[in-house]
């Protein structure tokens, strides 16, 4: 695969943060086996999840109350996503970038490393659509 998409957040308690979309997507919410956890009221515990295969990325709600936001339109079911596109979750954004495009500072989880075996595991997701 030529790059790797991140997330790179502009608004928020995570701020600052660069995190890299792994293939098979991640899971964004309040809830800790999501890959994103955003603590914040407004956010349901698994209220998005973004999938990253075969170089397409697609966003999903995943039946969040207050919804997630693309470009400043409410996401209903999934919307296919590219770089650029800003996604907002409560007073949570994110810009879409690829890796190679971020210059070097600031904090990078783009290599977080894999979850080590005593870590819970990650909830399965469903993707109905391929």
């Amino acid at each position: 695969m030529a790059d790797v998409p991140v997330l790179v957040c502009t608004a928020g308690e995570l701020a600052g943060r660069h995190i890299g979309v792994p293939e098979g997507g991640l899971g964004i919410g309040r809830a800790e086996e999501n890959t994103v956890v955003i603590h914040d009221d407004g956010v349901s515990r698994y209220h998005a999840r973004l999938l990253f295969d075969n170089g397409s990325l697609w966003l999903q709600d995943a039946g969040s109350r207050n919804g997630v936001f693309v470009n400043g339109v409410r996401v209903t079911g999934h919307k296919a996503l590219k770089v650029g596109d800003s996604i907002t979750i409560a007073q949570h954004t994110f810009e879409l970038k690829w890796k190679a495009d971020l210059q070097s500072g600031g904090p990078d989880t783009t290599n977080a490393e894999p979850p080590q075996q005593d870590e819970r595991p990650r909830r399965r997701w469903f993707w109905p659509f391929s």
